[in-house]
């Protein structure tokens, strides 16, 4: 946020509001598309970082912000009867199916925190976005060197 103290400027204003994930904005609020904030959800429940889920739609981190992000994805799961707790990798299920499908054994003790436990969760889930979005950025400018690499090693001299 280029404006300083949590607030967008009139440009930012009017890119946000250009965004199909955005439903309305403005200096100190957004306001999302349903159909976004439900997506976001279900991909989150797949194991998908809601910093590449904002990054998909055109909502930058440096502009949004983490906590804007962190805050975002908690209360849309909480108003969406979302567990606290995502599945484990190896207890998802695929695309379409429920843990009640035919051929299926459901899944047992899924915890929900709350209270202070929720917190300390919180906590760590907003400690590992940042760091996941770090190596996001480490990996893609990563990617960028080899590709240069690639192609000065193809065309010698360019």
């Amino acid at each position: 946020m280029t404006s300083g103290g949590g607030t967008f400027s009139a440009e930012e204003v009017a890119y946000l509001k250009t965004l199909p994930a955005v439903a309305d904005a403005t200096a100190r609020r957004i306001t999302y598309t349903e159909a976004f904030k439900a997506y976001c959800v279900e991909r989150y429940g797949e194991g998908v970082s809601p910093v590449s889920l904002f990054r998909e739609a055109g909502l930058d981190p440096s502009l949004i912000g983490y906590k804007r992000i962190e805050c975002a994805i908690a209360r849309w799961r909480k108003a969406m009867g979302v567990p606290t707790v995502r599945k484990p990798r190896s207890a998802r299920t695929a695309p379409g199916t429920t843990p009640f499908s035919p051929g299926k054994a459901p899944l047992a003790g899924e915890p929900v925190l709350t209270g202070e436990q929720g917190d300390i969760r919180d906590l760590l889930i907003y400690q590992q976005v940042r760091r996941i979005d770090e190596l996001e950025r480490q990996v893609l400018d990563l990617s960028s060197r080899l590709e240069q690499l690639d192609k000065s090693e193809v065309h010698p001299g360019a």
